[in-house]
C-alpha cells in the first residue's frame, strides 16, 4: 500500500495547472483512483515501447527507400510529385522520430502525468501512421513511377515521331517542288522550241502523263505505308533526274531517228528500182525498236537499256549508210507518183495528224472502190480499232496514229492487180502469194512519209498470226506490235460481219465467238477480249 500511495502522489504531479488541481482536490473514491492508476500504468508501458518500434519501422522504411532509389535510377523520367511526396514524408518521419525519442527519454516516464503520457502516445501513434503511410506509398511507387516513365517515353516518342513526320513531309515537299520545277522547265523548253520532243519517236505529252502517273504511284505507295518516307524522297528525286535528263537524251534520239529515216527513205528509193541492200525483216525490227522500245525506255528512265537500244540503231545505220549512199548516187531517179504525192501532202501538212487523216480517208476510199464487196471496209476497221484503243485507255496521240494505220492497212492492195482482188473463184497459189505481198507494198508506200513512219510496222505486220504462221515475217505472240494485233482483230471481225457473194454475214455474237476460238492461234487474246468488251458495251446501249 505504501508503494501505491507513492505512485498516487507521483501520478498527481504535473507541470500544468490541471495537475496541481488534482493534488488539491479531495479523493473521489477508490474506484476512480484505481482506474487512473491503471490508465497511467498502461500509458507508461505503451509509450515505453514506441522508440524501439519506431526504429524497427524506420529500418524497414530505409530498406524500402533503397529499393525506391534503385527503381528511380533505372527510369528516364521520375514523377516529380510522387518523388517529392516520398522524400518530404520520409524526412518528416526521420525528424519527428528523433524529436519524439528525445521528448520520451529526456524525462523518466515514471514522473509523467497521464495527460503528458497521452500526448506522447498520440504523437507516437501519428508517427506510426505516417510510417505506415510511407510504406504504403513505397509499395505503390514503383508501379506509379514506371507508369509515369512509360507515359513520358510515349509522349517523347510521339513528339519525335511528329518531328520526324514534319521533317519527312518537309523533305517530300521540297522534292516535289524540285520535280515540279524540272517538269516546268521541260515544258518551257518545249514551248520555246529549244528542245524538240515532238518527233515521230518521242511525244512529250505522253512522257508527262507517265511521269505524273509515276509520281501518283509513289505517293499512293507512301500513303499505304508500303514504302518509307526516305524511299519516297529518293524515288521522287530519281524521277526528277529522269525528267532533267530527258532533253539531252531526246536530242540524241532525234539525231538517231533522223539518220535512220534518211537511210530508210533512200533505201526505199533503191527498192522502188529493184535494188535491195537491207532485208525488210531487219528494217521492221529496227523500226519497232525505234518507235516502240526507245520511247518506252526514254519515258521510264531505263538509262542503260536506252543507251543500248540507241547504240544498236546507230550501229545498224552506220553499217548500211555508206552502201546505200553509194547505190543512190548511181540509181537515183524520180519517185513513183503515188509515193511522191503522199510525201508532198505530208510535208505540206507539217505533221498535223487530224489534217493528214483527211487525205488518208480520200486515199482509202479510192482503194475500197476497187472492190465493191470491201467498200467501207477500211473505215470500219479504223472505227473498230479506235474503239478498242479507247476502251484500253490509250492516249489520244496513239489513238490518232492507230486510226490512220487502220485506214491505211490495205493501202498496199493498190499494187495488186484488180482481177485478183475481185476474183470470186478460189485463188491460185501464185495469186495467193501476190495478195500476201500487200502488207509489204503498203509499208513501201508509207515509208517515205516521215510523219507516218511510226505506223509502218503496224501496217507491215497486220497479217501476222499469234502462232507464227502469218506473213510477211512469221512473227509470234508478243513479237507482233500491239497496234498491228488490234488491226488484225478489227479486220477479221469486220469481214465476218459483212455479206459476201459466197456467204452471209455472221451475227456479232457468232463473230466474237469465232475470234475467241482463234485466240492464241491466229489472234492476240488480249485484243480479242478488248473487242469483245467494246461490242458488249455497244449492245447494252
Amino acid at each position: 500500500m505504501a508503494n501505491d500511495s507513492l505512485l498516487a502522489e507521483k501520478l498527481t504531479l504535473s507541470d500544468d495547472q490541471s495537475g496541481m488541481n488534482e493534488i488539491q482536490a479531495p479523493k473521489r473514491g477508490l474506484e476512480k483512483y484505481s482506474a487512473m492508476l491503471r490508465e497511467w500504468r498502461a500509458l507508461r508501458a505503451r509509450v515505453g515501447t514506441f522508440p524501439e518500434q519506431a526504429e524497427l519501422k524506420l529500418a524497414e522504411l530505409e530498406s524500402n527507400m533503397t529499393d525506391y532509389r534503385l527503381v528511380i535510377s533505372q527510369l528516364d523520367y521520375k514523377a516529380a510529385d510522387t518523388d517529392r511526396r516520398v522524400w518530404d514524408l520520409f524526412n518528416h518521419i526521420f525528424d519527428e522520430k528523433n524529436s519524439l525519442k528525445d521528448q520520451t527519454t529526456r524525462r523518466p516516464l515514471f514522473f509523467r502525468s497521464i495527460k503528458d503520457l497521452q500526448n506522447l502516445s498520440d504523437a507516437w501513434d501519428k508517427l506510426n501512421a505516417d510510417q505506415q503511410a510511407l510504406l504504403d506509398i513505397l509499395g505503390r511507387a514503383p508501379a506509379e513511377l514506371r507508369d509515369y516513365n512509360q507515359r513520358q517515353l510515349q509522349r517523347d516518342h510521339e513528339r519525335q515521331h511528329e518531328a520526324r513526320l514534319a521533317d519527312y513531309q518537309s523533305r517530300i515537299n521540297a522534292a516535289r517542288r524540285s520535280l515540279d520545277l524540272a517538269m516546268g522547265y521541260i515544258d518551257q523548253l518545249n514551248r520555246e522550241g529549244r528542245v524538240t520532243f515532238g518527233s515521230q519517236v518521242l511525244q512529250l505529252d505522253n512522257a508527262q502523263n507517265i511521269w505524273r502517273e509515276r509520281l501518283d504511284q509513289i505517293m499512293e505507295e507512301e500513303r499505304r505505308g508500303n514504302i518509307s518516307p526516305d524511299e519516297v524522297v529518293l524515288n521522287i528525286y530519281n524521277l526528277e533526274t529522269l525528267v532533267r535528263e530527258a532533253p539531252s537524251l531526246s536530242m540524241r534520239i532525234r539525231e538517231v531517228e533522223e539518220r535512220f529515216t534518211r537511210l530508210i527513205t533512200k533505201h526505199d528509193m533503191l527498192v522502188s528500182y529493184g535494188k535491195t541492200v537491207i532485208s525488210q525483216k531487219e528494217i521492221a525490227r529496227m523500226t519497232i525498236k525505234l518507235h516502240e522500245q526507245i520511247p518506252e525506255l526514254w519515258i521510264t528512265g531505263q538509262r542503260q537499256e536506252l543507251e543500248h537500244a540507241i547504240d544498236v540503231i546507230e550501229s545498224f545505220v552506220s553499217t548500211y549508210e555508206s552502201t546505200v549512199e553509194t547505190e543512190v548516187t548511181y540509181l537515183e531517179r524520180r519517185r513513183p507518183g503515188l509515193t511522191r504525192a503522199l510525201s508532198t501532202v505530208a510535208e505540206r501538212e507539217d505533221g498535223n495528224l487530224s489534217m493528214l487523216s483527211t487525205m488518208v480517208r480520200t486515199l482509202t476510199a479510192a482503194i475500197d472502190s476497187r472492190d465493191h464487196f470491201m467498200r467501207g471496209h477500211s473505215d470500219l476497221v479504223s472505227k473498230l480499232a479506235v474503239a478498242m484503243a479507247k476502251n484500253a485507255n490509250w492516249n489520244s496521240t496513239d489513238i490518232e496514229y492507230l486510226m490512220i494505220a487502220a485506214l491505211l492497212h490495205d493501202v498496199g492492195k493498190i499494187s495488186i492487180p484488180e482481177h485478183i482482188l475481185t476474183k470470186k473463184d478460189a485463188l491460185t497459189e501464185d495469186e495467193r502469194q501476190t495478195i500476201q505481198m500487200h502488207p509489204y507494198y503498203g509499208a513501201q508506200i508509207i515509208k517515205p512519209v516521215e510523219s507516218l513512219a511510226r505506223v509502218v510496222p503496224w501496217i507491215y505486220h497486220h497479217q501476222e498470226r499469234w502462232d507464227g504462221r502469218g506473213y510477211p515475217d512469221h512473227l509470234t505472240g508478243r513479237q507482233i506490235p500491239i497496234p498491228a494485233s488490234y488491226i488484225a482483230v478489227a479486220e477479221a471481225y469486220s469481214v465476218m460481219t459483212v455479206d459476201f457473194a459466197n456467204r452471209p454475214a455472221m451475227s456479232k455474237e457468232d463473230a466474237i465467238e469465232e475470234l475467241r476460238k482463234e485466240a492464241e492461234t491466229q489472234f492476240s487474246p488480249e485484243a480479242v477480249e478488248v473487242l469483245a468488251d467494246v461490242i458488249a458495251k455497244e449492245n447494252q446501249k
